[in-house]
Order: structure tokens, then C-alpha cells, then sequence
């Protein structure tokens, strides 16, 4: 029996596979609802499921704010946003969401690769043909086929100029007639005969906490994301072996395909021989209280009309590191009138959202002061006899530099199999995901 593997998956061909059906379809929408590229392994769907799609878009006040998995008399419909781009597919109630949902992530990663960070409906139109070529490998009969991004780059070349101007003057195609070198290797996931002048690795500790605070400052819920992600630019075939300072953290984990899952089962050290280029070594979850790297005081009062707003934020890191891009964003009703605030650190400006559900008061803070605590206070007007019936909760956004809340760090960085010494540097940094506190 043949097996196809995805990642750490083995999923079996043949009749037990056609039957599960995993992934049947594919709809690549701009933000308007507009066909740009339609796909269907199995079956066909109308596209009046797109329409269904758009009728719970237009239900939020935010697009973000549509559910990823939304239940239809007769399918569910999966999708995932990225930007002005969505990843739509239809699926029955066998088929896992979180497959789906992870497929659309990495078809979207691979069009990085290929068109860059900003992809948009204007980049799916010009690589129309391209888009196609990469689907009908990375997805065979509903199933993840080929999702390494070197190997599509050794089957399908990226659009480069000098390969535009090929395919103009020489009529050649994008796509391979022969199967590439080290398709059929043990190690499919690097590239064969990769050299490099000078030979580097970087790894980059990235972390994100996702918490509510309550208005006595403590911390109800609290989850954080953390990820290794490995810049590798090394000639020939190196073998790393990679330790961390407490290793106990990462349990709950997800490994690149390129990791030794026996050895770091057994050792908590992650043996692994890398792809050539930027990739996400292992990701892990940390469920529970963590420590913060500001603090956010927040005290909103409404008498006869009028909103009082006095709010404090500061650093609670001992080390001097820099906390940058802070920004509170504070909610208020629609009814708002005006806003009369002030800040000794930072801007303040007014937004209504695009819905008009509500209105916006920004506070932007480019780095944290040591030698001051900025302070947001003032005013918001409200028609007369006007009360707000809740109290807004505060959506917090900043990034740490050269700091992580789990305290891991790369304890040792090993690498054989090589005759150079390459260099080796290691980066930290620690933002907020939804961090929301409450008044």
C-alpha cells in the first residue's frame, strides 16, 4: 500500500482514502466575494455556496469576526482570511475542520514564498496559471501531496524576471518536465548540492501572549504561542542538534517533518537536518499564568453625559529591554459625541469602525519610557442623559524585543556533518495577540 506523507501525517491511498474525501475543494475570494480561482478535486459545488459565505460576512461588524467554521442545511464552510484573501472550502460533517484550516495556511505560505508578503487578488490574477500548477501538486485526488517549499521550487520555478523573460522569447514553462534530484530521498525537505559563501544559522524564539486581565489586575485567562523559527543558509548536508534551557516547557508541540521524533521524545533535544531558507522548527503552547511585560491600568467612569478616562501603562521587566509599537485601543458606543484626551507620551486619535458599530479612541505609545509612566486622561461627551450600558474592554498591542515570557533560551547549538564553522545567532522577542483587559 502506498503511503503519502504530509508533515508528521501518514495518510494511506486507495479506496480507504477516496472515501474520506478530506479535501474535496477549494474557493480563493477577494474581499468583495469574487471568484478568483474555484478548484474542485471531488464533485463539483455551485457557487452559491460563496453567497452563503457573504450573507454571515455582512452580519459582522468586523470581517475578522466571522466565524472560521460556519453550518449550512446541507455542508459546513471552512475558511480562512488572509489580508484581502480568502480560503473557502465546503466539506460534510466527516471531515475534520482543523485539516482543512491547516491546508488553507499552507497553500498561503507557499504563495509567500513565491509572490512575497503581499499577496492580494491583483497577485492571484497575474500568477493565475502558476497558482494553478502549485494546487494541482500540493493537493492530489482531495489529499496534501507535495507541501515542502523546496521541493514545489524544484518542480515549479518562482516568477522571477529572468525566468518571465524564458517564458516569453523561449516559450519554456514553469513547471519541470523531469522529476528534480532528491525528490525520492530520505531527506526530500532540503535540496541537493546547495552551497554558500559564507555559511550561517539564526533561530528566532517568537512568543505571543493571548490573555484577559480583570479590573483587580489579575490575569483570568492566559495562553501563550510561542515558535522557533530557523533562518538556514549552510552548504552541503549539515546535521544540528539543537538544546534549550527547559526543555519540561514544550510539551504541548508541533514538529517540522524535519525533526527526530524518537530522539526528542526520549531527550527533549530536537535532532533534525534543515531545509535550505526560513522555516518553523517546532511550535508550542503554555497554558497558564505568565508573566507580563507591561502593566495596563485602566479606570473609565460614566456620570450625566460624560465618560472620565484616566489610564496608566508602564514596564514590569527588571532588564532593560525595549517594549515598542504599543497601542490601546478603547471602545465606545456609537453614540459618542467627542473626546477630549490627552497623553504625556504618544498620539490620540478618534476612528470609527468601518460598520459603525462603535467608535475608536487610539493611544500610540512608540516605546515605553523609563523615566516616566505615560498616562492617558480626559474626557468623552455623550448625548444628554446617555449611559452606557457596559464598560469597554481594552484591546492592547505591543512587541518585546530580546525578551520571551516562558524564559526558554537555546542552550547549546550543534553542528556536524560539516567541514566549516558557520556562524550562529539567536533572537528573542515577545508581542501581544489578543490581550484584553477589562475596566
Amino acid at each position: 500500500q502506498i503511503l503519502r506523507r504530509w508533515g508528521t501525517h501518514v495518510l494511506p491511498s486507495g479506496d480507504r482514502c477516496r472515501s474520506l474525501k478530506m479535501f474535496p475543494n477549494l474557493f480563493i475570494l477577494n474581499s468583495t466575494g469574487e471568484v478568483l480561482i474555484e478548484k474542485h478535486w471531488e464533485g463539483k459545488v455551485p457557487r452559491k455556496v460563496v453567497d452563503a459565505f457573504m450573507e454571515q460576512q455582512v452580519k459582522q461588524d468586523r470581517k475578522v469576526d466571522v466565524v472560521p467554521i460556519i453550518e449550512t442545511p446541507k455542508l459546513f464552510l471552512v475558511h480562512t482570511r488572509r489580508s484581502d484573501i480568502v480560503l473557502l472550502t465546503t466539506i460534510n460533517k466527516e471531515t475534520p475542520p482543523l485539516f482543512v484550516i491547516e491546508i488553507h495556511n499552507k497553500i498561503m505560505q507557499i504563495m509567500y514564498h513565491y509572490f512575497g508578503p503581499a499577496v492580494s487578488s491583483r497577485t492571484i490574477r497575474d500568477h493565475f496559471t502558476l497558482i494553478y500548477h502549485l494546487l494541482d501538486e500540493m493537493v492530489d485526488g482531495g489529499f496534501p501531496f507535495t507541501t515542502d517549499i523546496n521541493q514545489l521550487q524544484a518542480m515549479i520555478q518562482p516568477p522571477t524576471i529572468v525566468n518571465k523573460v524564458m517564458a516569453t522569447f523561449a516559450n519554456s514553462d514553469s513547471v519541470k518536465k523531469a522529476l528534480p534530484e532528491g525528490m525520492l530521498t530520505k531527506i526530500p525537505w532540503r535540496r541537493t548540492g546547495v552551497k554558500y559563501h559564507s555559511n550561517e544559522i539564526c533561530f528566532d524564539l517568537l512568543e505571543e501572549i493571548n490573555c484577559i486581565i480583570e479590573r483587580n489586575s489579575n490575569t483570568s485567562v492566559c495562553e501563550v504561542k510561542g515558535s522557533v523559527v530557523c533562518t538556514c543558509r549552510l552548504s552541503g548536508m549539515p546535521d544540528i542538534t539543537l538544546t534549550v534551557t527547559h526543555p519540561s516547557l514544550i510539551q504541548d508541540a508541533v514538529l517540522h517533518r524535519c525533526v527526530r521524533i524518537n530522539r526528542f521524545r526520549r531527550e527533549r533535544v530536537v535532532s533534525f537536518v534543515p531545509p535550505d531558507g526560513r522555516f518553523t522548527l517546532l511550535t508550542y503552547f503554555l497554558r497558564g499564568p505568565c508573566q507580563m511585560p507591561i502593566f495596563v491600568r485602566p479606570n473609565i467612569t460614566y456620570t450625566n453625559g460624560t465618560g472620565n478616562v484616566n489610564i496608566s501603562l508602564g514596564s514590569k521587566m527588571r532588564e532593560q529591554k525595549p517594549v515598542e509599537d504599543v497601542k490601546i485601543i478603547i471602545p465606545f458606543p456609537k453614540e459618542m459625541l467627542s473626546s477630549n484626551l490627552t497623553t504625556n507620551v504618544g498620539s490620540v486619535t478618534t476612528v470609527e469602525t468601518a460598520t459603525g458599530a462603535h467608535r475608536e479612541v487610539h493611544w500610540n505609545v512608540p516605546r515605553l519610557p523609563r523615566e516616566k509612566t505615560p498616562v492617558l486622561e480626559g474626557s468623552v461627551l455623550f448625548p444628554t442623559g446617555f449611559k452606557p450600558t457596559y464598560r469597554p474592554t481594552l484591546i492592547v498591542q505591543f512587541n518585546a524585543k530580546m525578551w520571551n515570557t516562558s524564559g526558554l533560551a537555546v542552550d547549546g547549538l550543534n553542528v556536524t556533518d560539516v567541514k566549516y564553522k558557520p556562524f550562529r545567532g539567536v533572537r528573542m522577542a515577545t508581542r501581544a495577540g489578543k490581550f484584553h483587559v477589562r475596566c
